[in-house]
């Protein structure tokens, strides 16, 4: 029989209500919950601000088991909860109290199962009309505290529904699980946005918060008071639809039934490009979809974000940087030898790179962005291909490289399905610099995949300058 899990767990929800103890058709029957828990629960349901615990134990049925003599079923563990309801009047700190100690005596009450009870206690925690707290496997008392009076605030704040998952290590830290600390909050208007903004940075909360045809979501951030003041208004703009705001990306997108010509779509953006909120240093960008769906896009406050000013892009090197020669003659095409790079991958993105070495005998200058082709197999070269800068505001720079340096143009593209065998590229041919004649590089040898590189058609690749490799 497999040890006992002791444990305190409950998925995460906006609002949590007390089951009955009574199985629905087709469930499984229930069955008696161990008495370490229900003499636990005796005396949490006594502690004040505490309304009632429920506490019912469900069979998970069987688990197969591969054993010398082929597979066999062995019984699952089953599910003890215990939810304990907390009463709607009180304050925050009382109510916080009041759950912490309860879960200190329910966490205490699971380690006193004895193993062959075979069940994994779970708990939660509800307050007045709309708040769930939930725990984790190593959730400390103290964490739960904070959670629950944090809950109370933000329903006197105007919440209507606020849920918090917790997890995290023993230590109360959320460094491993940062969307644990994050409380979902909703409200009945997005006008009560901005009020509970402003509670969740008082308490040092992160927030996701909602309202009909508002979403807020920053995961574990405290949420930008100003962002969501933002966000609200650009809600109530005419035409608007619904309005979200997604801190990872640094981005607000609205949805409007204007039609893509319209005065309002017009207002829209010139609203959001005049208000005063985003700075280069700090952008935001935006996103308009019309009622066909058709996307605009752009910066709130005009701000384009700073890197995208016209820039050189940085050596790919630690070495000391080559050194300016204005005497430098331009590199010809004989002058480089040209070579393909090692191809890496991560997270759904290929990286590769173009090496050209100066073998002219002496220095001579590059400045542009190499021209590549991308052919299969056949010779024929990949359809609908579409060459991007290697990053916004990325132009040539004049790099003079000495006798025997290597310059590198990075390469970027998203992987590609290789799933139905379609003709990858296998060469990729490559302009070095204006005039030069193309170079066939083999992209099968030499760190690259034997099958070839899954630029196929329609693929979009980014492809910076020449800038110093060595």
């Amino acid at each position: 029989m497999p040890p006992l899990r002791r444990v305190l767990t409950l998925a995460a929800a906006s609002v949590l209500v007390l089951t009955g103890c009574t199985p629905s058709a087709g469930e499984p029957s229930a069955e008696e919950p161990p008495a370490e828990v229900t003499s636990a629960a005796g005396t949490v349901r006594d502690l004040p601000g505490v309304d009632d615990v429920a506490v019912t134990r469900t069979p998970t049925g069987a688990e197969p088991v591969q054993g010398n003599f082929g597979q066999r079923s062995e019984p699952a563990p089953s599910t003890v909860s215990v939810e304990v309801a907390l009463t709607g009047t009180l304050g925050p700190s009382a109510a916080g109290e009041a759950a912490g100690e309860a879960h200190r005596l329910l966490v205490a009450a699971a380690g006193r199962v004895d193993d062959r009870e075979n069940v994994t206690v779970a708990s939660s925690f509800v307050g007045g009309p709309g708040l769930g707290v939930s725990t984790g496997p190593t959730t400390t008392s103290a964490v739960v505290t904070d959670a629950v009076e944090d809950g109370f605030a933000l329903l006197a704040a105007g919440a209507t529904s606020v849920g918090l998952g917790l997890g995290g290590r023993g230590d109360g830290s959320w460094d491993d699980d940062p969307i644990a600390a994050t409380a979902r909050v909703s409200a009945a208007t997005r006008d009560d946005l901005v009020g509970l903004a402003r509670t969740a940075e008082e308490l040092d909360r992160g927030v996701e918060l909602q309202a009909p045809g508002v979403l807020y979501r920053a995961a574990s951030r405290v949420p930008d008071v100003g962002a969501v003041r933002l966000l609200v208004a650009a809600a109530g703009r005419p035409g608007v639809v619904d309005a979200t705001y997604l801190s990872q990306e640094q981005r607000i997108t609205l949805r409007s039934d204007a039609e893509a010509r319209s005065q309002d779509l017009a207002d829209l953006r010139r609203w959001l490009e005049t208000q005063d909120y985003a700075t280069a240093d700090d952008p935001l960008a935006y996103t308009v979809m019309d009622a066909a769906h058709a996307e605009t896009a752009g910066w709130v406050s005009g701000a384009e974000p700073a890197s995208y000013a016209p820039h050189t892009l940085d050596p790919f090197t630690d070495a000391e940087v080559w050194p300016e020669d204005p005497a430098a003659p331009d590199c010809a095409g004989r002058d480089l030898e040209v070579t393909f790079g090692v191809v890496d991958s991560a997270a759904g993105t290929r990286g590769a790179s173009v090496l050209a070495t100066n073998i002219s005998g002496g220095p001579c200058a590059v400045e542009n962005v190499p021209g590549l082709v991308f052919e299969n197999e056949a010779g024929q070269p990949q359809q609908d291909v579409t060459v991007e800068h290697y990053e916004p505001g990325v132009v040539p720079g004049r790099v003079v490289v000495p006798d025997g340096g290597t310059v590198l143009a990075p390469l970027l593209w998203r992987a590609m399905s290789t799933a139905n065998d379609p003709d990858t590229t296998t060469t990729v041919q490559v302009t070095a610099v204006p005039g030069a004649d193309p170079v066939p590089l083999d992209a099968t040898t030499d760190g690259t995949p034997a099958t070839g590189l899954d630029v196929l058609d329609g693929a979009e690749v980014r492809i910076g300058p020449w800038t110093q490799g060595d």
